[in-house]
């Protein structure tokens, strides 16, 4: 490497003085050795054509106030990773009752079927509040929704792990000096929500999802069209509330998801009673896109992965300022770390060699046909996909 190439990776970003990573520290992150040749290609041949760099932090991004260390894939095999088995296989998105339409139904399984690419090798189910289960090939639907585990694990929501910590993206500190009463009820502060769009406690539909998490499941991932916020102390007894978009146990493996601060139109009152149906569609578009870059992030997480440093990808730390000029794909190393604790399915990970390399391709395939529900607005991604997909046609 040239001096002048060392001096652009030695330049320092941030607060923490976010340096980029060399070349030759995002292969070794990558883990590949042991692996079948063609498994190597698949993940990784030609990567700095189709991978663009970690992007340099700018005023305002994520990288430029937090201190992120990293995960190279023998990390998390070794440290972070929790594993799928054939007995808990299968991620509920539970999406909680509403009177927003603005994302429609049909609009909505487009996700569903993007998850099912992105996480392939898993089961993707969706479920409303008080519904059946949505999808068809649910064979257990009756018995999976009336089956709730006991969970005697200790809450660690508070703790200083920083597994259990969700990211603070814009939480703003109100002091909160009502009289709120600790113990509500959640079928009732659901109910208002509806009427009158208050914000919900995330800390205890985190607990609601934890007292119905299914058998089968590996996470439940929930979906609510209000804002959240969690309560906690200040150092002078007062209690405060920060308002979130999603909060998570990973130890656990659910989250709660709010749909509210992706909305275009958040902060305004009446925001689309003016709006034509053309306009409110395009609104539930941009939504829509939002949604899924910031749900299949999130579900990482449940898998033990931690924030990319090393290449341009979903794992990126991100502001929620960030996420309109966010990917939805993963970057080879938080690839690699995906597909082979699926493929394990429950085997030693940490000696697992992916004995079926083509499902990299054939996720690759599965992705490019699920972003093309879209309406045009992954068109970008789209084209990746097709060049990336005809590139590994020539390594088979």
């Amino acid at each position: 490497m040239k001096k002048s190439e060392r001096d652009e990776y030695d330049k320092t970003y941030g607060l923490y003085k976010f340096k980029r990573p060399l070349p030759s520290e995002i292969e070794s992150a990558m883990g590949l050795v042991g692996e079948s040749i063609l498994f190597k290609k698949l993940i990784s041949a030609d990567y700095e054509r189709f991978y663009d760099p970690i992007k340099i932090p700018e005023e305002g991004d994520w990288l430029m106030t937090h201190k992120e260390f990293g995960q190279t894939y023998n990390e998390y095999i070794q440290n972070d990773c929790y594993q799928v088995d054939p007995n808990h296989n299968v991620i509920y998105i539970h999406r909680f009752s509403s009177n927003d339409d603005l994302i429609k139904d049909e609009l909505f399984q487009n996700v569903i079927i993007l998850l099912e690419a992105f996480f392939t090798g898993m089961k993707v189910y969706l479920y409303d509040e008080g519904t059946n289960y949505l999808n068809n090939n649910n064979e257990n639907d009756n018995e999976n929704e009336n089956n709730n585990n006991e969970n005697n694990n200790n809450n660690n929501e508070n703790n200083n792990n920083e597994n259990n910590n969700n990211e603070n993206n814009g939480e703003n500190n109100i002091e909160n000096n009502n009289n709120m009463e600790n113990n509500v009820d959640n079928n009732n502060i659901i109910k208002n929500a509806q009427n009158e769009k208050m914000a919900i406690n995330a800390d205890q539909l985190l607990e609601k999802l934890k007292l119905e998490m299914p058998e089968d499941a590996y996470c439940v991932f929930g979906i609510i069209d209000n804002d959240l916020y969690t309560e906690s102390l200040s150092y002078n007894g007062k209690r405060l509330i920060k308002s979130t978009y999603c909060k998570r146990s990973i130890q656990d493996r659910v989250a709660i998801f709010s749909l509210a601060r992706f909305d275009p139109f958040f902060n305004f009152n009446g925001k689309i009673n003016n709006l034509s149906k053309e306009q409110k569609y395009k609104i539930s578009l941009i939504l829509l896109k939002r949604i899924c870059n910031a749900i299949t992030r999130e579900i990482c997480y449940m898998f033990g992965m931690k924030n990319c440093i090393f290449l341009s990808c979903c794992m990126n730390g991100t502001n929620v300022t960030e996420f309109d000029n966010k990917q939805i794909e993963l970057c080879p190393i938080c690839l690699r770390k995906l597909v082979t604790n699926i493929k394990a399915n429950g085997e030693d990970i940490k000696t697992y060699r992916v004995k079926k390399p083509l499902i990299v391709f054939n996720r690759f395939v599965k992705m490019r046909d699920a972003l093309d529900n879209f309406a045009g607005i992954y068109e970008n991604e789209i084209k990746w996909f097709d060049a990336r997909i005809d590139f590994l046609k020539g390594l088979i």
